[in-house]
């Protein structure tokens, strides 16, 4: 296993229609002060106008590449890291940017740390629709092999993330079936084997917007991360089996809240009732009593 003293990073950005959004993402990549990267750009058979966008940026370590079908996130997540060069990996959605110029400075030199296999950060929150901003993390997150952590509290933003290569590969990389939670699936694998360190600065903005996928479809979050629990092959280690429990919580979590949001009150409320007393508990109340406008400003400034 070798250190790694200033590497190519792939920068991958896997796009499906993401032309709104995409201009920002890709200037934050160009106003870098670390100048040794590769971007692949993973065209998922978009119909919009994505491709012009991306061919705007005349930068000859801008690589575009198109699927030959539509597929899955995670399958075309790890089509194009099989185009990449570099012994980094990073990842950046379109519809999300890095905030500071010095994100992959601030990072990368981690990796001289043969252990480490990951590094990620704190990020900000931007609404779109009211401009807001909030910080994600409001306590430091904790670094080194942190398998327990993440069960407890699973907190990796995807854009903040480098991985290295050999460690990307070692996991066999992503997950195909997944759609939503494939860089949760592999994060928790990867963090069983390699040290993760987290840089508490916000160097990347999450944009929270009426498209998000993943918000839009909290039912098949629920049904993935039901399926991860149920694959047991995904622990290696026995002695964090019962830590499932954290993620079974957090299912529980989402189906209330599920319930809530289509009506079901009663379904909900009997799903409250087995929570012992804590924020989520009060905050599920609080959704099932408060009008709808006040309870997503309360959870904007949380």
């Amino acid at each position: 296993m070798a250190t790694l003293d200033r590497p190519l990073v792939s920068i991958i950005v896997n796009c499906f229609n993401g032309e709104k959004y995409l201009r920002d993402a890709l200037q934050s990549v160009l106003k870098q002060t670390y100048k040794n990267w590769e971007l692949i750009f993973w065209d998922n058979k978009s119909f919009d106008n994505s491709k012009k966008v991306f061919l705007e940026f005349l930068d000859d370590r801008f690589k575009y590449f198109i699927s030959e079908k539509h597929t899955t996130l995670y399958e075309a997540r790890n089509n194009a890291i099989k185009q990449s060069k570099g012994e980094v990996i990073a990842l950046l959605d379109v519809d999300d940017w890095w905030i500071d110029n010095r994100r992959l400075e601030k990072q990368v030199d981690f990796f001289k740390d043969e252990k480490v296999g990951l590094i990620h950060s704190n990020f900000y929150l931007f609404y779109q629709n009211t401009k807001e901003k909030k910080i994600f993390h409001k306590k430091i997150v904790k670094s080194g092999y942190i398998t327990r952590d993440l069960f407890k509290e699973y907190n990796i933003g995807l854009s903040t993330a480098l991985i290295r290569k050999t460690a990307y590969i070692s996991a066999s990389g992503f997950n195909n079936q997944y759609n939503i939670i494939g860089d949760f699936d592999l994060f928790m694998r990867l963090s069983q084997s390699w040290k993760f360190v987290f840089v508490n600065e916000c160097l990347s903005c999450f944009r929270i917007h009426n498209e998000n996928f993943s918000l839009l479809n909290t039912g098949m979050l629920i049904e993935e991360l039901e399926k991860w629990i149920s694959d047991v092959k995904i622990i290696s280690n026995e002695n964090l089996r019962p830590y499932l429990y954290y993620i079974k919580k957090r299912v529980n979590f989402l189906k209330t809240k599920k319930y809530i949001n289509e009506g079901k009150l009663i379904k909900a409320l009997n799903n409250i009732i087995f929570y012992s007393m804590g924020f989520n508990k009060i905050k599920l109340i609080l959704q099932i009593v408060l009008p709808k406008k006040i309870f997503k400003k309360m959870e904007l400034y949380h």
